[in-house]
C-alpha cells in the first residue's frame, strides 16, 4: 500500500476518534476538566496532543518534515492498519467492560466497583494499553523519524505518572483487594500466562463463521 494511502487512513482514523471520543471530551469540559488533571498532567496532555494530532496533521498536509522520512516495505501497511484498528477496538472494549466504574479522573466514586474480569484479568489499565497500541501503529503508518514515534514517546511520561496516581487512590479505597490484584497482573502489558489464547481463537472462529453466514 502506498504511503499516501496510509496517511489518508491515519487522518480518517484520527477524525473518527475525535468523533467517538466526543462524549469523553464533553464530560471533561461539562464537569470541569481541571479537577480530573493536575497541573503536571495538563502539561503532559499538551505534549500528547502535539504528538498525536498537531505533528501528524502538519506532516500529512505539508513537506516540512520530509527530510526525516524513512521507508518501510509496502507489505507492512496491512499489519500496521490491523494494529491501529485493534488499538481503537481495545479502548472501547475496555470502556464497555468498566461500565459505571469508569471515571475520567483518578478519583474513586461512591460504591465504586473493582473490575477484574475480561481484559482487566490480563492487565490493570487496558485503556492505556490501547493508546500505546495506537501509538505503536503510528510508527509504521507515518514513516517519519520525528512524527512516527512522537505520540508513543510523549505519552509514556503521562501514563507512568497517571497510573501511579490512580493506583494510589485504588489501594486506599480497596485495600488488600487491589494490592492482591496488582500482584497477579501487570499494569499495561499483559502477562502471557494470564491471556486465554484458546478463548481468543474461539472468538475469531465465531467471528469468521458469522461472516461466512452473512455471505
Amino acid at each position: 500500500m502506498d504511503r499516501a494511502y496510509l496517511e489518508i487512513f491515519f487522518l480518517c482514523g484520527m477524525i473518527l476518534q475525535v468523533i467517538l471520543f466526543f462524549q469523553y471530551l464533553w464530560i471533561y469540559f461539562k464537569k470541569g476538566y481541571r479537577k480530573y488533571f493536575n497541573k503536571r498532567e495538563r502539561l503532559f496532555i499538551i505534549f500528547i496532543l502535539i504528538g498525536y494530532f498537531v505533528l501528524p496533521f502538519i506532516y500529512v498536509f505539508s513537506t516540512w518534515f520530509s527530510w526525516f522520512d524513512y521507508y518501510l516495505p509496502k507489505f507492512m501497511a496491512f499489519p500496521a492498519i490491523a494494529i491501529y484498528c485493534f488499538g481503537v477496538w481495545l479502548f472501547f472494549r475496555a470502556y464497555t467492560e468498566l461500565g459505571s466504574a469508569w471515571s475520567p479522573g483518578p478519583d474513586v466514586k461512591e460504591a465504586h466497583i473493582l473490575v477484574t474480569g475480561g481484559l482487566f484479568s490480563w492487565m490493570r489499565h487496558p485503556m492505556y494499553s490501547s493508546l500505546s497500541v495506537i501509538a505503536l501503529a503510528q510508527i509504521f503508518i507515518l514513516q517519519n523519524w520525528l512524527v512516527g514515534p512522537a505520540f508513543l514517546l510523549l505519552s509514556i511520561p503521562f501514563y507512568n505518572y497517571r497510573i501511579k496516581r490512580e493506583e494510589k487512590q485504588l489501594v486506599i479505597y480497596f485495600g488488600d483487594e487491589y494490592t492482591n490484584y496488582k500482584k497477579r497482573t501487570n499494569a499495561v502489558i499483559p502477562r502471557a500466562d494470564l491471556v486465554d489464547f484458546r478463548k481468543i481463537i474461539n472468538d475469531l472462529k465465531l467471528f469468521a463463521g458469522r461472516k461466512r453466514k452473512l455471505k
